[in-house]
């Protein structure tokens, strides 16, 4: 088997095939995730029992993804994208093998720090999907993104409904395998996207200081509602995906198996709304206001997690979440692409990452506090304000859009 060759693509000459692999690599990628998210409990379980060790935990992995993700970002920009996904997808294998193995809890979190350190997965693979289309066509592409990312949240618990009966520690080396299949195909399939005529200037040359791409980024008013908005709106995200499974246990006794199906079933709801509502919604809407459609679901179905008293609410809600997520996700980094320049698409999708990732610092652990403290369904209902803010934010500082 022989390596690609390095050419790097332009908008003209990248081949479809590009496009294609790059989503089943997101696929695969969020198939292995989605395999990991539901057994953490419960491999966690096994040294501690508290709600708020799992927000410790995701607090590990996101702190070390905020400091890294804009660096690596910056690193693309002037390097290339095809490095810093293959550090990405192998950094993810090493963390997942590290859950599997699970000796003691130190490893664990060991594992999710080096998954933070290297951690750019989603913010590169959308770089590169940047890179490779047209302004006109990148919501689209970036909706198609979304799909793929959905249906491996799909495919991945449901797979692991049939690993778990093996212990929890088998789906968790599952998903390494996975990791490392992305890790091949990118080196194999994917050419360099990044033209070296349009790299940016040396990394050295510049701060290494994880913040001064957010920070850069912050100090434009076109970007600034934004980054904010995508804060907000992931702060309330990482404490329905850290703490859901406990939820669901919780407050209407649903089995791991049960919390895998909600979870699958999140998934395909994301695929609906990014694979066959999205584009449909920027044609009409455009993308600013398919962003604010997406708030408002997502508000809805936070609001409505809180006060769940049934199975089929649950579902409704979670349904109303997902179409919200899955309409608000593409078309934000849609928003920051387009709000930027065309030789630093890798550094502001960057500190957009960054800006979740701060999120997803303090998160799971507020999420874990009050869950503990006040009660199963607190972390959906501040959550439900934080969607609000960020519906505020958005809405309330609209710039005029460049042209296509």
């Amino acid at each position: 088997m022989s390596s690609p060759a390095r050419r790097p693509l332009s908008r003209l000459d990248a081949p479809p095939g590009a496009l294609r692999w790059i989503l089943v690599i997101v696929f695969l990628d969020m198939m292995g995730l989605g395999l990991l998210v539901p057994v953490i409990p419960l491999i966690v379980r096994e040294f501690r029992a508290d709600a708020l060790t799992i927000g410790w935990l995701s607090l590990a992995y996101a702190a070390a993804q905020f400091v890294a993700t804009p660096l690596l970002g910056a690193w693309s920009d002037r390097h290339g994208r095809r490095g810093v996904l293959l550090l990405s997808f192998l950094g993810s294998a090493a963390a997942y093998f590290a859950f599997g193995w699970a000796p003691a809890l130190w490893i664990l979190f060991a594992g999710r720090i080096v998954d933070g350190l290297t951690g750019a997965n989603v913010g590169m693979s959308q770089a590169y999907i940047a890179d490779i289309t047209e302004v006109a066509q990148r919501s689209r592409a970036l909706a198609l993104s979304g799909v793929a990312l959905g249906t491996g949240f799909i495919v991945g618990p449901l797979v692991g409904i049939g690993l778990s009966a093996f212990g929890p520690h088998v789906p968790a080396f599952a998903a390494g395998g996975l990791a490392l299949a992305s890790t091949l195909l990118a080196w194999w399939r994917l050419p360099e996207s990044l033209p070296a005529g349009t790299r940016t200037a040396p990394v050295a040359s510049q701060p290494l200081n994880p913040f001064a791409p957010l920070l850069q980024a912050l100090g434009r008013s076109a970007l600034r509602p934004l980054l904010v908005a995508t804060f907000l709106a992931s702060f309330a995200m990482a404490a329905l995906r850290s703490h859901f499974a406990f939820f669901a246990i919780a407050v209407l006794a649903f089995s791991q198996s049960d919390a895998n199906r909600v979870m699958a079933f999140l998934g395909v709801m994301m695929v609906v709304a990014q694979g066959g509502l999205v584009r449909q919604a920027v044609h009409r809407w455009g993308d600013h206001g398919t962003l604010v459609v997406g708030l408002v679901l997502s508000a809805i179905g936070f609001a409505g997690l809180s006060v769940a008293i049934s199975p089929s609410m649950l579902y409704v809600m979670v349904a109303v979440t997902a179409v919200g997520v899955g309409l608000g996700t593409p078309t934000m980094a849609a928003l920051v692409s387009r709000r930027s320049g065309a030789i630093e698409q890798g550094e502001m999708l960057g500190a957009a990452q960054a800006a979740a990732s701060l999120a997803q610092v303090m998160g799971p652990v507020w999420a874990g506090f009050i869950f503990d403290r006040a009660g199963p369904q607190f972390p959906f209902s501040t959550g439900a304000a934080l969607v609000v803010a960020a519906l505020l934010v958005v809405t309330l500082n609209r710039p005029r859009e460049p042209h296509s």
